[in-house]
């Protein structure tokens, strides 16, 4: 569809309108010499001039057949101006780090400098038995120095020897010789926290008392977690003094343990009720499936005899509703 003479122009006089308005705002940043008389009035008409064309250019959009400039108020001079906004900025959105106390966590994965077996960056790990090696220098209790005063000395409980074991005196408070030890293990010997547990009935609040029961860690050969030895002696001496005496600690493991079988008969009780419900709830649902009466005496309705494989003599019939076999002699 062509254009007339009238829209040729009207779109001709729009651009002239843009092109001078834009040439305006290219010019804005210039400094312009100090205004004269007639300089200002040329400034005022061209300023009127630009608002009117601005204006015109606006009103050209939603009415190109509209010649009329409207008065420019004081909320379109602002509209116009253009303003720098500053951004919103609130400081709770914004957490500030102490990059000096932070720490390298290498995302979970092993820090080669700490101490745990491995050096310092530029040395190198240790191997798994000169790691063993070390921990065993750790572990092991030097001799004891020699005594200055021989009678005060500490002295063997069964020999009277001076050469007490320096791992049980420092750590039991108990002195005897190395050789001692091994010839009376009833009562010298090592226990571990689960065999206090059942043979003697102690307590886990009990076992982690160190104010009761001294104690040595050893590595678990079975686990991570350190492994804790008790002196037999001292566990005794507190078990004793708990039930009374040897025979009540008797006692009281009978008296547990009976505990433990009925349970263990009632547990077995009731699933064998439950099992005998369930039994029975299942052949009410097979007699009413099949029409027949709850206290109906089931007869059975034998298949014809089947020869049973390597005897002759025997022969195998089995029941067609229930499924029972049964085995019969032929004479």
């Amino acid at each position: 569809m062509a254009l007339t003479d009238e829209q040729k122009k009207r779109i001709e006089a729009n651009r002239k309108k843009a092109l001078e308005r834009l040439h305006q705002i290219k010019n804005k940043g210039k400094v312009s010499p100090p205004p004269t008389s007639e300089t200002s009035t040329a400034g005022t008409n061209s300023k009127s001039g630009a608002t009117s064309l601005l204006l015109g250019q606006n009103n050209s959009f939603r009415d190109a057949s509209s010649h009329t400039v409207p008065e420019v108020n004081e909320s379109d001079r602002k509209r116009f101006k253009t303003e720098q906004k500053m951004p919103s900025i609130r400081s709770k959105d914004y957490i500030e780090y102490d990059f000096s106390t932070m720490k390298d966590s290498r995302g979970g994965f092993l820090d080669q400098t700490d101490s745990t077996g491995f050096g310092k960056p530029d040395e190198e790990p240790l191997s798994l038995q000169e790691w063993k090696e070390k921990q065993k220098k750790e572990q092991v209790v030097k001799d004891l120095a020699p005594p200055l005063d021989l009678e005060n000395a500490p002295k063997c409980a069964e020999c009277e020897s001076l050469e007490v074991d320096p791992n049980f005196y420092t750590n039991f408070k108990v002195s005897v010789c190395r050789r001692c030890k091994k010839e009376n293990p009833d009562k010298y010997s090592l226990l571990t926290k689960t065999e206090c547990r059942e043979d003697y009935l102690l307590t886990d609040p009990e076992l982690r008392d160190t104010n009761l029961l001294n104690r040595i860690e050893k590595p678990n050969p079975h686990g991570f977690l350190r492994m804790q030895l008790f002196l037999r002696m001292q566990v005794e001496e507190y078990a004793w003094k708990k039930w009374g005496s040897a025979e009540g600690l008797d006692q009281e493991w009978e008296k547990r343990e009976r505990a433990r079988l009925d349970r263990k008969e009632k547990r077995y009780q009731t699933k064998l009720k439950e099992m005998r419900k369930r039994t029975r709830a299942e052949e009410y649902t097979r007699k009413l499936r099949n029409g027949q009466l709850i206290n109906e005496r089931h007869e059975h309705l034998w298949s014809a005899p089947m020869a049973i494989k390597g005897s002759e003599n025997m022969i195998k019939r089995r029941c067609i509703d229930c499924g029972i076999e049964t085995e019969e002699v032929v004479i």
